[in-house]
Order: structure tokens, then C-alpha cells, then sequence
């Protein structure tokens, strides 16, 4: 008979536990919905500490996060990260990086340890914040409000919590790289306009001469340009340049640099090329670039058709390549001086180079020489100088693509971030 009297009391018990269990799955589900549609990971981490002490009767609590290889706490609700780090639990590890490199939830009961701030610790649990593939941090609640232990059930419900924050958190990682993708495109987009503005679109009108150029473009848009400006019917000036940076800080200085070149040439078109390379790193330096850590290599050259001469000044660029049509040999052209745009005040040099019919001059940025191939060797600057002197029977722009075609062939295996951007630019005298 005592059997049958306790069985109504066993259904009942059964049936209550199965409406708690329904009840705190609809709940479940809802909290669900609500942790994964908030996209700021600090409000997340506020309601899933309320929801985590609500469901379980927690007391304290804390959330820590991985930064940088690290966990640091998030959010603290009555107990703080020295605490948690001084728990040491197995492997030499405090409870939270055990639970967070294990990956495995931890649970702590009868402790009855006290921590230094007077925090009577009878009862821990520590879950892990994971997906499938990741784990975000650690989540660690101190004792029961009852004064009762953790049971298996309150692990089970915890890890349900926090399986909707790990994915939230993977969302908002998500929707960030996202923007930041969408914002370096729309800065890649507008940098490309400025760069496409700035190259010079015909440089094949001038007498005398014979230019070829071409700027190949690696996936982000890089601080290459060049120009040829005409002073009068047997003078002109060809620069080459590079900005130590990309993107749009990039092309602006790059528009600044070349928008100046062209106001001094022509304000003073007898100017020496030394004399142009001065005053354009003053007016860098102390207008338009100035505390930036960024600076601007150039080669500038002026063509005197008149007198058969070629006077430069290579400014911390690569220097040029001069190919004698009469000694069939290539030299150098290296006076100049340092960088441009960081050290006002500093005197540059000229160099000058009689012209012959057949001579070529040989100008580059450093993306040429500093391509890789398959094991990371560069294509170097004595590979530049043997397919300027293998390729010297090409016109200027058949040389341009056939350069390209070397650089191809040099790099054919390798990754596509083996190589910046680059510019080439030949002028053969007539």
C-alpha cells in the first residue's frame, strides 16, 4: 500500500520537473533570440550576466574574454580578475584559463574558501564561451544565493546560455570585419580615382624622344605616379615617385606632390632639378605632410634637347638606369639626396649625362625589384639591369610589357601578396 500511495507524489514530482524543463527552454529560446539579435558584444555580456545569475540563483559573477592571447575580464558583477586569476585549479593554471584552454566546464562545490576581499567562496562554476570551432572566454559564477550546490542541471543550462553569446560574438566579429572590409574598399575605390586622375593619360607628343610607361596595380592601390611635363619645344622634365604608404593618405600627398612639381616648373622653368627637389621636401615637410610618418622617394630628370643633355636628382629613390647608345654599357645615375617630406632644409645634388641618339633612360619604382617568387627571393635590381640590357632593341612601350612579362615569369607560384604595385618608365633619345 505505501508503494501506491507514493506514486501519485512521484508523477507529480515528475510532471513539475517537466514544466520547469519546458518552461526554462521557452525561456532559453527567447533569451536565445534576444543575446544573438544584439550586435554590441559590451550589451551582450550585460544581459547574459543578469540571465546567467537569474536562472542558476547566482551570487557573483564575472565575464573574461580572450584579448590579444589573453583573458581579461568584461564584465564584473561582485567579484574582480585578481580573484579569479588567484584560484589556481590543475596543469599550473588559475580556474578560468583551465576551463577556457580545455575547453570544458568546471564545477566547484563545499569549498568553503574565503578570498582576500572577505568573499566567503562555497560553490563554483566556470563555462567555457565556445563554438564548435572557437572559444571566446569564460563565464564564472560564486556561490548560491541559498546557500546550495551546483548541480549538473545548472552546467547544462549555462552552457545552452552561453552557446547563443559565443555565436553572437562570432556574428558581431562578422558584421565588424564586414564594415571594416566595406570601409578600406570605398577608401581603395576613391584612392584609385585620385591615382587614375594624376597619371598622365599621352605622353607621346613630345619631339625628339621616345617614352613609354606603365603602372601595374597589386590588389591595394599603392603611392606610385609618375608624369612627364613639357617646358617649352626642346625641354622637359620626366619624374618618377613612390609614397611610403597606400590608400587614400597615400594619394593625396601623391596628388599634393605632383600638383607642386608642376606649379614650381612652371613659376620657374630654368629651375635645376636639385633646386626642384629642395623646395618641394620643404614645402612637404612643413605643409601638407609634416608629424605623419610618411615620406615620398623621387627621381626627377630634365631633358635638354638643345644642348644634348640630361640633368637629375634622385631623392631617396631607386636610382635610374642610363644605357650609353655609344659604349653599350649601363651606369647609374645616383647624385641626389635623402627622402622627400621629412627633413626640411636639406641640399640635394645634381647629376648630368650627355645625350646621344640611342641613348635610354631606365626608371623604376621599388615594387619592381622587391617582387618575390616561389621561395621568397627578389627580383632584384641586378635582374632589373640584365632585362634592361637584354630587352634594349624594344621601343620604350614594347620594353614596358615586356618587363611585366619577366616579372611573371619570376613570380609565376608564388602568393598574390608577393609583390606591391610598380611603375616602369623608359625614354629613348632619337
Amino acid at each position: 500500500m505505501a508503494s501506491l500511495t507514493e506514486q501519485p507524489d512521484t508523477l507529480l514530482e515528475s510532471q513539475t520537473r517537466l514544466e520547469r524543463t519546458r518552461a526554462q527552454l521557452r525561456d532559453m529560446a527567447t533569451m536565445g533570440a534576444v543575446i544573438t539579435s544584439i550586435q554590441e558584444i559590451k550589451a551582450v555580456l550585460s544581459v547574459v550576466m543578469d540571465m546567467a545569475l537569474q536562472i542558476v540563483d547566482g551570487e557573483v559573477g564575472l565575464i573574461m574574454l580572450q584579448t590579444d592571447g589573453e583573458l581579461k575580464v568584461e564584465i564584473s558583477w561582485g567579484v574582480n580578475e585578481e580573484f579569479a586569476k588567484s584560484l589556481m585549479y590543475l596543469d599550473d593554471m588559475d580556474l578560468s584559463t583551465y576551463c577556457f584552454k580545455k575547453r570544458e566546464t568546471v564545477v566547484l562545490n563545499e569549498l568553503d574558501l574565503k578570498a582576500e576581499d572577505g568573499l566567503m567562496v562555497q560553490s563554483i562554476i566556470s563555462v567555457p564561451i565556445q563554438t564548435a570551432k572557437q572559444c571566446h572566454g569564460v563565464m564564472a559564477i560564486v556561490n548560491k544565493s541559498d546557500g546550495s550546490l551546483y548541480s549538473n542541471e545548472d552546467k547544462e543550462i549555462l552552457e545552452m546560455l552561453l552557446s547563443f553569446v559565443a555565436v553572437a560574438i562570432d556574428n558581431s566579429i562578422l558584421i565588424k570585419d564586414k564594415l571594416t572590409r566595406q570601409k578600406i574598399d570605398q577608401e581603395m575605390a576613391i584612392a584609385k580615382q585620385i591615382q587614375e586622375t594624376i597619371l598622365p593619360q599621352d605622353i607621346d607628343s613630345i619631339d625628339g624622344v621616345d617614352i613609354g610607361a606603365m603602372y601595374y596595380p597589386a590588389r591595394e592601390v599603392g603611392g606610385d605616379f609618375y608624369d612627364v611635363i613639357r617646358i617649352d619645344d626642346s625641354h622637359f622634365v620626366v619624374v618618377i615617385g613612390d609614397v611610403s604608404n597606400k590608400g587614400v593618405p597615400a594619394a593625396l600627398v601623391m596628388s599634393a606632390a605632383v600638383a607642386l612639381i608642376k606649379s614650381i616648373i612652371r613659376s620657374q622653368p630654368d629651375i635645376s632639378m636639385s633646386s626642384l627637389a629642395s623646395m618641394l621636401n620643404d614645402i612637404l615637410a612643413q605643409e601638407i605632410i609634416k608629424e605623419r610618418e610618411m615620406f615620398v622617394t623621387l627621381f626627377f630628370c630634365c631633358f635638354d634637347m638643345d644642348e644634348h643633355r640630361l640633368s637629375f636628382c634622385n631623392a631617396g629613390h631607386m636610382p635610374g638606369l642610363f644605357w650609353d647608345g655609344q659604349e653599350k654599357k649601363i651606369c647609374e645615375l645616383t647624385e641626389g639626396g635623402p627622402i622627400v617630406g621629412q627633413f626640411p632644409g636639406v641640399a640635394f645634388k645634381q647629376g648630368e649625362q650627355q645625350l646621344h641618339p640611342g641613348d635610354r633612360l631606365f626608371l623604376f619604382t621599388d615594387g619592381l625589384t622587391e617582387a618575390t617568387d616561389a621561395e621568397n627571393n627578389l627580383f632584384g635590381r641586378e635582374r632589373a639591369e640584365q632585362v634592361f640590357s637584354a630587352e634594349i632593341g624594344l621601343s620604350p612601350k614594347e620594353f614596358c610589357a615586356k618587363v611585366k612579362d619577366w616579372v611573371d615569369r619570376f613570380s609565376e607560384g608564388a602568393g598574390e601578396d608577393t609583390h606591391d604595385d610598380f611603375t616602369i618608365l623608359q625614354v629613348k633619345v632619337d
